[in-house]
C-alpha cells in the first residue's frame, strides 16, 4: 500500500512541477485515498486544485492542512493555510463564508498571530475596496518593508491597484512594476504567480497605460502559451485581459474567440472573475453588433454580480434607446468612485449626452473629466480627454475648434495601435470637416474610418458612418436630432413627437432648442425651411 501511495505521490509533484495541475491532482488524490498526505504534499494538492479552479475541493484540503498546522503548533504555517482557504472563498464570491472564516481564525490563533503578514492582506484589500486608501497603503507598505517571498509581491499588487483606483497612476504602476520584477526573478509559486500577471496587466489598463500593459501582455502570453491546460480562475482571469488588449489592437476574432473560451470554461462557477468574462464577451459582441447575445453575456455578468456599466447604456445608444442608456450611465456615475472606472463612464455620458441633445450634462462629463486627470497624464489619457472634448464642440457646432482636439487624439491613438479609436475619431473629424465646407476632406476621413469598421466587423459603426456619410449627420445634427426635425417638418407637436420616439417632453424641448441653435434659426418654421433648403429633410416626408 505504502509503494502505492508513494508511485502517485511521486508522478504528483512531477506533474506539479511541470504545471500539470488537474493531472497533479488526480495524483494526489490517488495517493491521499490510499494514506493520507502528510501536510506539505496536502498543501501542493490545494494549490494544484485552486489554480485548476476546484475550489470547493481546495477548501476542503486547506482546511485539513490549516488543522494539521495547527495541532503541530506551526502558527505562521497554519496562518498561511487560513489566508488560501480565505482566498478560496472570496473569489468563489462566498463573502460571507470568507468573513466568518477569519473570524475563526482569529480566533483560533489569537490576536496577536492572527495579525500574521498573510492575514493582514484581506483586512488592507478591505480597506481599499472601502475606499479607506491610505489604511490600505499603510498596512502594504509595513508588509512590504517587514517580510520577504511570495507575500511581497502579492503585497506590491494589491497595493498598485489600490493607488491606482485613488487616481495615483505613477505611484501604483511603479507598484506593480515592482511585483512583475520579482515574477521575473522567478520562484514564485503557481498561485502568485497569474496574480501578479492578471494584477500588472490589469492595472496597466485601468491606468491607461496600454503600451506597457502590451509588453507585460506578451511576457504574460508566453507563459500562458506554455502551460498544457488554460482552465479555471485564476488562468481565466489573465485571459480576460488578453482578450481586452486584442480588442483595443484591433484583433477583434481572435478577441472574441479568446473569451468566449474564459467564458465556456468558467460558467457555472460563481466567482466575479465569471462575471468579469461575460462582461468582456459583451463587450466584443456589442462592438461586432451581436446585440442580442452581447445582452445576455451583460446579463450573465450581472449574474456574477460584475457590473455592467457602461457597456450596456452603449448598447442601449446603439439599439436608438438613448433613454435608457443615458438613465443607466447616470445611475453608474452616482456610485461609482474609483477613478479609473469613472473615466469609463464619463467618456460614455458624453457620447450618450450629445445624442440625447442634453449638451450641458455632455460639458459637465467633459468637465470633471479635466478635472479628474488635471495631475495625471497618459498618452491614453489625453487622447480620450481630447475626442471627447472635439466631440462636444462639434456637437455645439464649433467645427473650427473641434479640428485640432480630434486630429490630437487621432495622432495619439495611432500611436497606441488602437484602430479602432482612430476610425471613430475620422468620423467626427469628417463631420467637422463637412461643417466647415471642405468635403473632399470628409470623403477621405469617412473612406478611412470605413475601410477600418470593414477590417473590424464593426458593423453598427458602419451603418452609423453610412447615415452621416449620405448627409444624415450634416450641421451637426444627431441622428435623434434629425428624427425630431423631421417630425416637426410634419407639423407634430413636441408632446406627439415625445409620443413616436418614446422621449419625455423634456427631452424633445431639448432637441428642438439644440436643432435651432445649429442651423441658426429661432423657430419651427425656420428651421424646415432652413432643412428643406439645404436638403436636410427631403420634401417627400411632407
Amino acid at each position: 500500500m505504502e509503494a502505492v501511495a508513494a508511485a502517485h505521490l511521486t508522478r504528483a509533484r512531477e506533474l506539479h512541477q511541470a504545471s500539470r495541475w488537474e493531472e497533479a491532482c488526480a495524483e494526489y488524490a490517488a495517493a491521499d485515498a490510499v494514506q493520507p498526505l502528510a501536510v506539505q504534499d496536502l498543501e501542493a494538492y490545494a494549490e494544484a486544485a485552486q489554480v485548476s479552479a476546484r475550489g470547493s475541493e481546495a477548501v476542503v484540503l486547506l482546511r485539513r492542512a490549516f488543522d494539521l498546522r495547527l495541532s503541530a503548533d506551526e502558527i505562521e504555517d497554519a496562518a498561511y493555510a487560513a489566508f488560501w482557504l480565505w482566498w478560496a472563498h472570496f473569489t468563489g464570491n462566498e463573502l460571507v463564508q470568507a468573513n466568518g472564516w477569519l473570524q475563526q481564525v482569529g480566533r483560533a490563533l489569537g490576536p496577536e498571530l492572527a495579525g500574521s503578514p498573510w492575514l493582514r492582506i484581506p483586512e488592507a484589500m478591505f480597506h481599499g475596496m472601502t475606499g479607506e486608501r491610505a489604511q490600505a497603503e499603510e498596512l502594504l507598505s509595513a508588509i512590504v518593508a517587514g517580510n520577504r517571498g511570495d507575500i511581497v509581491p502579492w503585497a506590491l499588487s494589491v497595493w498598485g491597484q489600490t493607488l491606482i483606483d485613488e487616481g495615483r497612476l505613477r505611484d501604483g504602476l511603479d507598484r506593480l512594476e515592482e511585483a512583475m520584477a520579482a515574477l521575473y526573478d522567478g520562484g514564485l509559486s503557481a498561485r502568485v504567480t497569474p496574480w501578479i500577471y492578471c494584477a500588472a496587466v490589469r492595472g496597466c489598463c485601468l491606468a491607461r497605460d496600454f503600451t506597457r500593459a502590451r509588453a507585460w501582455n506578451r511576457s504574460m502570453a508566453g507563459w500562458l502559451d506554455s502551460l498544457t491546460s488554460l482552465g479555471g480562475a485564476y488562468l481565466g482571469n489573465c485571459r480576460i485581459y488578453r482578450s481586452r488588449l486584442m480588442c483595443l489592437t484591433g484583433a477583434w476574432r481572435d478577441a472574441l474567440n479568446e473569451i468566449a473560451a474564459v467564458c465556456e470554461d468558467l460558467d457555472g462557477y460563481a466567482g466575479w472573475v465569471c462575471g468579469h468574462a461575460f462582461y468582456q464577451l459583451g463587450e466584443v459582441q456589442r462592438l461586432r453588433g451581436e446585440w442580442v447575445i452581447a445582452e445576455e453575456a451583460y446579463r450573465r455578468a450581472a449574474q456574477y454580480g460584475c457590473p455592467t456599466q457602461p457597456g450596456l447604456s452603449l448598447l442601449r445608444l446603439a439599439q436608438g434607446d438613448v433613454e435608457a442608456a443615458s438613465a443607466g450611465v447616470r445611475r453608474a456615475l452616482a456610485e461609482v468612485t474609483t477613478m479609473p472606472d469613472r473615466l469609463d463612464l464619463l467618456k460614455a455620458a458624453v457620447t450618450i449626452h450629445i445624442e440625447e441633445g442634453d449638451l450641458q450634462a455632455a460639458r459637465d462629463a467633459v468637465t470633471e473629466f479635466d478635472s479628474v486627470t488635471a495631475e495625471v497624464t497618459t498618452v491614453a489619457i489625453e487622447a480620450e480627454g481630447s475626442a471627447i472634448r472635439g466631440a462636444l464642440a462639434l456637437a455645439e457646432g464649433d467645427a473650427g475648434a473641434a479640428l485640432p482636439l480630434l486630429r490630437r487624439a487621432v495622432g495619439a491613438w495611432q500611436a497606441q495601435e488602437a484602430p479602432h479609436e482612430v476610425a471613430k475619431l475620422n468620423v467626427l473629424i469628417g463631420q467637422a470637416c463637412r461643417a466647415l465646407g471642405d468635403h473632399d476632406g470628409a470623403r477621405l476621413e469617412f473612406s478611412a474610418a470605413r475601410e477600418t469598421f470593414e477590417r473590424l466587423g464593426a458593423q453598427p459603426d458602419l451603418a452609423l458612418l453610412d447615415r452621416i456619410a449620405s448627409g444624415a449627420g450634416a450641421h451637426g445634427l444627431t441622428h435623434r436630432e434629425l428624427q425630431v426635425l423631421c417630425a416637426i417638418a410634419q407639423g407634430k407637436s413636441n408632446r406627439a413627437i415625445a409620443n413616436e420616439l418614446h422621449l419625455s417632453e423634456r427631452t424633445v424641448h431639448r432637441h428642438v432648442a439644440n436643432i435651432f441653435t445649429k442651423l441658426g434659426v429661432d423657430s419651427r418654421t425656420a428651421a424646415v425651411a432652413h432643412a428643406i433648403k439645404q436638403r436636410i429633410v427631403e420634401v417627400g416626408i411632407l
